[in-house]
């Protein structure tokens, strides 16, 4: 009984934040890709210190973080050579966010299945634009990282992990056989993204 107390006190005092944290993500039976969408508060240290909310980037969450697949590019390879919308926040030097998205390019966009960095970006500014509004506009009310993680999934979108370190939030996402990349709960993947 003083084991369930202790927990029970734990998980208070850990303000519930423990279940926005999940170990690896399961892509489920019938589902090659999944993965999360990682959004900044714009409270992080350093670069992640920004005035509104925006973008890191679409990670399918390879082996060792999840199960999904990492399916190439069907059309090109090639490195960004323009900045996507949701990358123009005005806060850094166009070069420097290019770079960054490049990167994001290299290091994620190439396993997300897409056909190339155009489609990439544009899957990833079009999933990011709704939440990054709820996000907007509950920072913009006084927010903080647990108040912004709780609009968010107020609004129907599942916070799969919340990194306190850099004040980030991560949705969950998937991509079915249309390779098109949509934000999902876990336990609804085979559902929305089912049929690979």
């Amino acid at each position: 009984m003083q084991f369930i107390n202790f927990a029970i006190l734990l998980s208070f005092l850990m303000g519930g934040a423990s279940a926005k944290k999940q170990a690896t993500m399961s892509c489920g039976s019938g589902v090659s890709l999944c993965g999360v969408l990682a959004l900044e508060t714009g409270y992080g240290p350093n670069e992640y210190a920004t005035k509104e909310p925006a973008v890191h980037g679409l990670w399918p969450e390879t082996d060792p973080y999840g199960t999904s697949e990492c399916l190439e590019p069907t059309e090109s390879t090639t490195d960004p050579t323009s900045l996507a919308t949701c990358y123009q926040n005005g806060t850094q030097d166009a070069s420097d966010q290019l770079s960054f998205q490049t990167h994001e390019w290299d290091k994620h966009g190439q396993c997300a299945g897409v056909k190339d960095s155009d489609d990439f970006f544009t899957q990833v500014c079009d999933m990011a634009s709704a939440p990054l509004a709820v996000m907007t506009k509950s920072k913009d009310a006084g927010g903080d990282l647990d108040a912004i993680a709780n609009a968010v999934e107020d609004n129907g979108y599942e916070v799969f992990y919340v990194d306190t370190q850099y004040s980030q939030l991560y949705l969950s996402a998937c991509a079915g056989p249309d390779r098109q990349w949509k934000l999902s709960k876990v336990a609804d993947f085979a559902k929305v993204c089912g049929g690979w």
